[in-house]
């Protein structure tokens, strides 16, 4: 006699794209990146910046203008009663991804802890302010979603006269953890992108600080920026926004917490 199995119930993932996506940081090279790929797979897209005209120069040229409804608008991510109007206003974010950051090179002996605070606010606070707010509103509207966090291969390895850096985006890891293993009761997954060195105008801005602070010729330490790690070459903005999408789309459901790099084998050199 044969006995009928029933299988349990599994509940579908939360919805998680194509809708609406916050790129936070939308000015910057990376920023840029993503909002042309979500856009392109037809995400709606807010793009905020600390620099209004930039976000809306991003708006401009990286989507494309007969997909999605798309705004733009100027926020301080360091701001928790901006961010949490922002948070509060948009409607139906679904999907937020944090790329604002900026860099600091300075030896750990001569180390100015106003541009650390910078540094500290920017990359680490900021994400943390972004997270809260919109964990608020996603949990309000229980409907899931996804935040990636653009940390960096110099938040999984130490770089020297980069210590500011270094501990905001090793910080940054600890708390896409955190907040992945609180928020995952809510259908919200949360998880970060270790891009190596990125061909972007603040990896230039770090090789002038870099042969500044060595004496060096800039073009020498651009080029070993350029050809460090397995694959000797610098890593697209586009390759970093394209994880960052696949992370909020609903293949990608079962993951949470992780940190995906983005590096071209930058870890796997000595």
């Amino acid at each position: 006699m044969s006995t009928a199995v029933t299988a349990p119930a599994i509940e579908a993932p939360a919805r998680t794209g194509p809708g609406r996506a916050a790129i936070i940081g939308a000015g910057g090279g990376i920023g840029w990146a993503c909002v042309s790929a979500f856009a392109q797979a037809g995400w709606a897209v807010t793009a905020a910046d600390i620099d209004g005209a930039a976000a809306q120069e991003t708006i401009a040229t990286a989507s494309p203008p007969a997909i999605g409804d798309h705004t733009a608008l100027a926020l301080d991510s360091t701001d928790p009663v901006a961010v949490g109007k922002m948070a509060d206003a948009a409607e139906g974010i679904d999907a937020v991804v944090y790329c604002a950051g900026i860099a600091a090179t300075m030896p750990i002996a001569q180390t100015d802890f106003a541009i650390w605070r910078k540094v500290m606010a920017v990359n680490l606070d900021g994400a943390a302010i972004v997270a809260s707010a919109f964990a608020r509103s996603m949990i309000a509207r229980d409907r899931g979603g996804a935040m990636v966090f653009v940390s960096s291969a110099a938040g999984q390895r130490g770089e020297a006269n980069a210590s500011a850096y270094c501990a905001s985006k090793f910080g940054l890891i600890g708390l896409v953890q955190s907040i992945a293993a609180e928020l995952t009761a809510h259908r919200i997954r949360v998880n970060a992108v270790a891009p190596g060195n990125v061909d972007t105008p603040m990896l230039r801005d770090v090789a002038h600080s870099i042969a500044a602070l060595g004496e060096d010729d800039v073009d020498r330490v651009w080029q070993a920026l350029s050809t460090a790690g397995a694959a000797r070459r610098l890593i697209e903005p586009a390759e970093v926004a394209h994880v960052c999408l696949a992370l909020c789309s609903p293949g990608f459901s079962g993951v949470t917490g992780a940190t995906l790099p983005v590096d071209g084998g930058y870890l796997l050199s000595p």
